[in-house]
């Protein structure tokens, strides 16, 4: 056997075992990632995961030693007009010699002559069970940087990564959806409690920042034409609170009328947002909105601003909706509550002040209650 192929050879048997000893996807990407930087080479790479249904779901960005942050919007572009776009729909690698005299290349600023950015590319798709469950990329800043046979190992690379991709990827939709579960039967417990409004609030609240890790979470009812913020916690947000707008205007009006939630990664401008929705000396980076539900018909709006980790995490608005029909419920059983106390109040109050003796019996004649 040649000594170039026995080097091959041994190259895809370690890097195949690094692959498979990982389920966690961030991990499982990261080592892909620099498998191809590191033996094919390369000074810049991307790996994107796409789920069963050609959709880009996470990704990892490398710039030589290390790793960005990239977002959904990035993503989408890549895929949908760049050449990782291209190598996915026709399901097989791409070497383009100098990216920019090749049309299937996403040009962006740093790709001019002058700049440091890509000249030439090897884009590879990552197969599993005859899908495509992700597009790997890698770019040197030299035109012809690459050849054939660089093709052909970023190629075999790529075949061994991918079923260890869609393993890590189908582990944590599982753990996601667990958690999910978890999420949503703690808010469950915990909403089931109390009836007070002021204790119902203030859960739905805490069970919305724990689940999505965001500064600040808002709970908004809708209150004929308008939505008014009723409960609010974190830092500067108590300037929230009987905040309202009309139905229709900024992202809680248009959840409520759209009956749908929404997750905003990056809010470019204020303009966005209501202006019941900004909340003075808070700069909102990111915001997810569910609607609250009971019976088919929103009741009102849960916001939450700013996640900790910068970004929402995949499974967010599923837990944000499902926390927010929990939510629904116990609201109304909350308002019912305060509806047959107040009764029960102004029952007493009248009974206790009447100054003509009152004696209240059963249909045998038994006493149950009496002012005298």
């Amino acid at each position: 056997m040649p000594q170039d192929q026995r080097a091959v050879l041994e190259l895809l048997y370690k890097v195949s075992r690094e692959f498979a000893s990982a389920l966690d996807l961030r991990t499982v990407l990261t080592r892909v990632l620099f498998a191809a930087l590191n033996n094919v080479g390369g000074e810049r790479g991307t790996i994107i995961v796409m789920d069963d249904n050609g959709r880009a779901v996470d990704s990892a960005i490398a710039y030589g030693n290390q790793l960005r942050e990239s977002t959904t919007l990035q993503l989408r572009e890549t895929v949908e007009r760049g050449l990782a776009g291209w190598v996915v729909r026709q399901r097989q690698s791409a070497l383009v010699p100098d990216t920019s005299k090749d049309s299937r290349w996403l040009r962006r600023e740093d790709d001019a002559i002058d700049r440091s950015g890509a000249k030439s590319a090897i884009c590879a798709p990552l197969m599993a069970r005859e899908k495509v469950v992700g597009v790997m990329t890698i770019v040197h800043s030299v035109p012809n940087a690459y050849n054939d046979e660089h093709l052909e190992l970023m190629q075999a690379i790529a075949d061994q990564a991918g079923i260890a991709v869609l393993n890590a990827r189908l582990f944590s939709e599982s753990q996601r959806q667990a958690r999910v579960m978890t999420v949503l039967a703690e808010g469950a417990a915990n909403l089931s409690i109390s009836v007070r409004m002021e204790d119902i609030f203030e859960s739905i609240l805490s069970q919305t920042k724990q689940a999505l890790q965001v500064e600040i979470a808002a709970l908004a009812l809708v209150e004929g034409e308008n939505v008014v913020f009723r409960a609010a916690s974190g830092p500067r947000s108590e300037g929230l609170i009987l905040r309202r707008t009309k139905v229709g205007e900024g992202i809680i009006g248009l959840v409520v009328r759209e009956g749908r939630g929404v997750v905003i990664p990056a809010v470019a401008s204020e303009t966005l947002l209501a202006g019941a929705e900004k909340i003075p000396g808070v700069n909102v980076r990111a915001l997810a909105c569910a609607p609250i539900h009971f019976q088919g018909k929103v009741i009102g709006v849960i916001e939450a601003f700013n996640p900790i980790n910068k970004i929402f995490d995949p499974d967010s608005l599923l837990v944000l909706t499902g926390l927010g029909s929990l939510a629904g419920t116990a609201i109304q059983n909350g308002e019912l509550f305060q509806r047959l106390d107040l009764a029960r109040k102004r029952y007493l109050d009248l009974f206790d002040d009447s100054i003509d003796p009152i004696v209240i019996t059963d249909m045998e004649g038994k006493i149950l209650e009496a002012n005298l």
